[in-house]
């Protein structure tokens, strides 16, 4: 009876931890590392430049190299949303016939062709409720993970109070985040850091389905948070 026993709380404790890991590793697919890693380097280039520097002894010297310093981690950082953002081709084609209607903080855009004509400029739309997209509940769960997990980490400014961030971007047919753009009032570095966030997501995890097909749908969803 204990040999049963005992064997029985190895096969859940195995079963509970082969779960675990495959969470870890789904979770993993659909976050790119590497972003980050470039983020946390960019970073720390900057953190160990400035260290050589004493405010105490010279502050007249700190403060400028720290200008110095803080313009070249911008640069780099903007360097690399640039880089990801020139290789974003969108893939599917823009209907812009239809505009999904959103109750979320995720407001759904109408999709605006990078290459429109006066013609397809008149095109009258159809407002659509979001429910009525297939697998519409992943743009909820996009909307509490750029909260829940964003790598508040990365964030070397240590004043108080609230960062904003707002992110207009595309999901396309294959589910990527696309053409991702920022503006906000709380500073480059955050709306920077956030828009490379939105990256490292990389897309959902399902395309979003109309009618049995996928589609390509614009989106507008403000990142929020409080630093104490």
């Amino acid at each position: 009876m204990n040999s049963r026993f005992t064997l029985f709380l190895m096969t859940l404790v195995i079963f509970s931890l082969s779960v675990h890991k495959v969470e870890a590793q789904e979770k993993k697919k659909f976050m790119n590392e590497t972003i980050l890693t470039e983020v946390k380097t960019i970073q720390k280039r900057f953190s160990d430049s400035i260290s050589h520097y004493n405010y105490k002894k010279n502050a007249d010297l700190y403060s400028k190299k720290y200008k110095v310093f803080y313009i070249e981690k911008i640069q780099s950082l903007e360097n690399l949303y640039q880089s990801i953002f020139d290789k974003d081709v969108i893939i599917g084609k823009v209907n812009k016939s239809i505009s999904f209607k959103t109750t979320t903080g995720m407001q759904a855009k109408t999709p605006v062709s990078p290459v429109e004509t006066a013609a397809q400029s008149e095109i009258k739309t159809n407002s659509v409720d979001i429910a009525e997209v297939e697998n519409y509940k992943q743009l909820e769960d996009l909307k509490k993970r750029l909260t829940v997990d964003f790598p508040v980490y990365l964030i070397e400014d240590d004043s108080e109070g609230i960062y904003r961030c707002h992110l207009n971007f595309f999901i396309d047919v294959d589910g990527k985040f696309k053409n991702v753009k920022y503006s906000g009032s709380s500073g480059t570095e955050f709306n920077l850091i956030s828009a490379l966030f939105l990256y490292a997501l990389e897309g959902l995890e399902k395309p979003l389905l109309y009618n049995k097909k996928p589609i390509v749908q614009q989106f507008s969803q403000p990142i929020v948070l409080k630093f104490e």
